[in-house]
C-alpha cells in the first residue's frame, strides 16, 4: 500500500498546479496583448495614410477655390467695366438724342408765351 502524500507534497502538487494555470492564461493574455497591439500600430499606419491623403486632397481644394474666386474676381471687374462703359454711351446717346427735342420744345414753347403775349398786349391796347 502506498502511503498518503504529506501536507508538503500537497500544497506543493497544488501550487505546481495553480501555476500552470496562472502560467497558461499569462500566455494567452501575452498572446491577446501582442495582438491588440499589433492592430493598433496597423490600424495607426492605416490612419497616418488616411490623414495624409485627406490632407493633401484638402490642400488641392483650397487651391482650386483660390483659383476659381480668383477667376470670379476678375470676370467681375471686366463685367463692371463693361457695364460702366455701356452705362456712358447710352447716358451720351441719350444726351444727344434728347438736345432737339428739347430745342424743338423749348422754342415751340417760347412761341407760344409771345404769341400769347402779343394778343394780350393787343387786346388790351
Amino acid at each position: 500500500m502506498e502511503r498518503p502524500p504529506t501536507k508538503e507534497e500537497v500544497l506543493f502538487d497544488w501550487f505546481l498546479g495553480d501555476s500552470k494555470e496562472i502560467l497558461a492564461e499569462l500566455k494567452s493574455a501575452i498572446a491577446d496583448a501582442t495582438s491588440v497591439r499589433d492592430g493598433i500600430s496597423q490600424a495607426k499606419v492605416e490612419l497616418d495614410a488616411t490623414v495624409q491623403t485627406a490632407t493633401r486632397e484638402l490642400v488641392t481644394a483650397h487651391r482650386q477655390l483660390a483659383l476659381a474666386i480668383r477667376d470670379a474676381r476678375a470676370a467681375n471687374a471686366d463685367a463692371a467695366q463693361v457695364v460702366a462703359a455701356t452705362g456712358k454711351q447710352a447716358a451720351a446717346a441719350g444726351v444727344v438724342q434728347a438736345l432737339p427735342a428739347l430745342g424743338i420744345c423749348c422754342g415751340g414753347s417760347a412761341l407760344v408765351g409771345a404769341a400769347i403775349a402779343a394778343f394780350v398786349v393787343h387786346w388790351l391796347a
